[in-house]
């Protein structure tokens, strides 16, 4: 039989209208479906009646089987009767057999055949019936030539074996059964079928009706006209589909006039964006410069239609828009900028967007921290140069006199505080723009507090002749502070008063109220600072007499440090000096 491909059927269906092609699906369905049930009873069927079969074979048999146990146990002649009338009334055919397998009785033999009939001791449904509660077997039965179901049960008295029941029955009548049934559902089905093929051709006009006027709907959208309705008829879903249809329709024609009234926007867009922003045609002329753009650069609309070169004189761009990515582009005019310039080329080769990022404040920055770790190496390098020096002549071959050596070991002792200072005033900085320091307020009082730092730094004051005043009224507003950081700041201050104020000089601590705030000032006598270097002087490692800081143990960060401390206490830090009349540093701390 030869079968249609299933490509050559599809396009067989193609050339049918759209109604035609739903009924030829919808019988061609239904075909499937009966042949299925058809094929799952037969498939099904026979194996369900040999179960039943079985378990009613089980059941005569264990209901013959106590009629039987008196008799076997006696050997009474009347076993082969009561076999036939078994039989008889049960349409089964009924053995009866003693403890060796010998046939006493058997429905379907004539008693005096009998003795003639061999022993069934081997039968398959004797072994099992020893081993289990009924044994079956399926075999052509060479006494009536015909295939037979067999049960068979032990009949048992106590422990003791008296022989064997056995009923069986013709397989013909299983397959009567299932040839019956098959003809009546092959004829249910072609009555269904039949049946059935108005009613779908019904169906696939309903359906494909309206589908049909959905199919018009879409060419005509497709065409730019939104004026056809689909049909909303059809059933509840075909009803919903129309009605989203017409939804859509009426969504899109809306949609279209959002998408001009977007493109104003996204203009809107780009003039407010921050990053300017260059659209470049293929042919490599400008077609899109947003605002941002125009002011960093000082460009008019006079720069559209102009090719990069002649705008922009710069071969590096030209070379980015070859080769989109990212890069990092100098700029000399109309000032020196740095951007991070990002290039990617438009769908279907039309042209390149180009974003720049200016990044001259991220460049000024890292400057910084280049110039930073250079003054951390710096101050690093000179006492750990000083330390090896020292060692290395400590460990020469000819040593030097306990004396000098002493001498020595001090030196190394001094460079070697010099750095433990510097370490500990880094990692303090570290921590404070970190934000990892965190700060126990409370409330103070800062005349006590004061007092007590005077105190602690009064030998270094009496070292060198001194005076340091304390002008801190007692009845000053207390303020909220960590007492330890706020005790930094102070030392730090007071140390650098020391170190820089002429023997014989004052130093002065005082504080008064302000508005919401406690303002403090250390303030010296010393050489003071020249005015350039005031606004630097809280930078890190900037130090207005390098030599000097460093003869005098100085880090470098200690008015860093002090910044940072004010600043993370909400207050704000200054100095005011002139030269020859020495110098006061101010801090504000917030009232408690």
């Amino acid at each position: 039989m030869n079968m249609v491909p299933p490509l050559q059927c599809s396009r067989m269906m193609a050339q049918f209208s759209l109604p035609w092609r739903w009924f030829l699906g919808l019988v061609l369905l239904l075909a499937i479906l009966l042949a299925a049930v058809n094929l799952t009873l037969r498939l099904t069927l026979p194996d369900y009646l040999r179960q039943r079969m079985d378990d009613h074979l089980r059941r005569h048999a264990q209901l013959a089987e106590p009629s039987f146990r008196s008799l076997l146990a006696t050997a009474d002649p009347r076993i082969n009767d009561l076999a036939h009338d078994l039989a008889a009334r049960t349409g089964l055919r009924v053995t009866v057999m003693d403890a060796h397998g010998i046939v006493l009785g058997e429905s379907g033999t004539p008693p005096a055949l009998l003795p003639q009939i061999e022993s069934h001791w081997t039968r398959p449904e004797i072994q099992q019936a020893l081993q289990a509660p009924t044994g079956y077997d399926l075999r052509v039965s060479a006494t009536v030539n015909q295939p037979l179901r067999y049960a068979a049960v032990a009949v048992r008295e106590g422990d003791q074996l008296l022989g064997f029941v056995r009923v069986a029955v013709s397989l013909r009548e299983i397959d009567d059964t299932v040839a019956h049934v098959g003809r009546t559902i092959s004829g249910a089905s072609a009555l269904v079928g039949l049946l059935a093929l108005p009613v779908l051709y019904i169906v696939a006009r309903r359906v494909t009706g309206p589908l049909a006027g959905m199919q018009q709907m879409a060419v005509a959208m497709t065409a730019g006209d939104f004026s056809h309705r689909a049909p909303v008829i059809g059933g509840p879903e075909l009803e919903r589909l129309g009605e989203a249809l017409n939804m859509m329709s009426t969504q899109l024609a809306g949609r279209l006039r959002e998408l001009a009234a977007e493109k104003t926007e996204l203009a809107s867009v780009l003039t407010g964006m921050t990053e300017g922003v260059l659209v470049v045609g293929s042919d490599n002329r400008l077609r899109l410069i947003n605002r941002a753009l125009r002011e960093q650069f000082q460009l008019s609309d006079e720069a559209l239609g102009k090719t990069v070169r002649e705008v922009f004189r710069h071969v590096a761009l030209e070379e980015l828009l070859a080769q989109p990515g990212m890069r990092e582009l100098t700029f000399l005019t109309p000032s020196e900028r740095t951007f991070a310039v990002n290039a990617a080329q438009l769908p279907d080769g039309a042209g390149t967007v180009v974003v720049f990022h200016d990044i001259t404040r991220l460049k000024q920055l890292e400057n910084l921290r280049k110039e930073f770790v250079a003054n951390v190496s710096h101050e690093l390098r000179t006492p750990l140069s000083i330390i090896k020096g020292y060692v290395e002549t400590l460990l020469d071959s000819a040593p030097p006199d306990p004396a000098t050596a002493q001498q020595f070991l001090r030196t190394i002792q001094k460079h070697a505080q010099q750095l433990e200072n510097l370490i500990e005033d880094l990692l303090s900085i570290s921590a404070l723009e970190s934000q990892r320091a965190k700060l126990d307020y409370t409330r103070l009082a800062l005349a006590e507090l004061a007092s007590t730092l005077v105190e602690e730094l009064s030998g270094r004051a009496r070292e060198k002749s001194i005076t340091v005043h304390l002008a801190i009224p007692p009845d000053l507003p207390d303020v909220r502070a960590d007492r330890e950081r706020l005790r930094q700041v102070f030392i730090n201050l007071l140390d650098n008063a020391l170190k820089y104020t002429q023997r014989g000089g004052t130093v002065t601590l005082s504080a008064r109220a302000l508005d919401d705030e406690v303002e403090c000032c250390v303030a010296d006598n010393g050489p003071g600072i020249a005015a350039e270097h005031l606004p630097r002087i809280f930078e890190r490692f900037y130090r207005v007499d390098k030599a000097r800081s460093r003869e005098l143990g100085g880090t470098g960060l200690g008015l860093s440090i002090v910044k940072h401390l004010v600043q993370a206490h909400g207050g704000r830090v200054w100095a005011e000096s002139e030269v020859g009349h020495g110098s006061r540093f101010f801090f504000t701390l917030p009232i408690a």
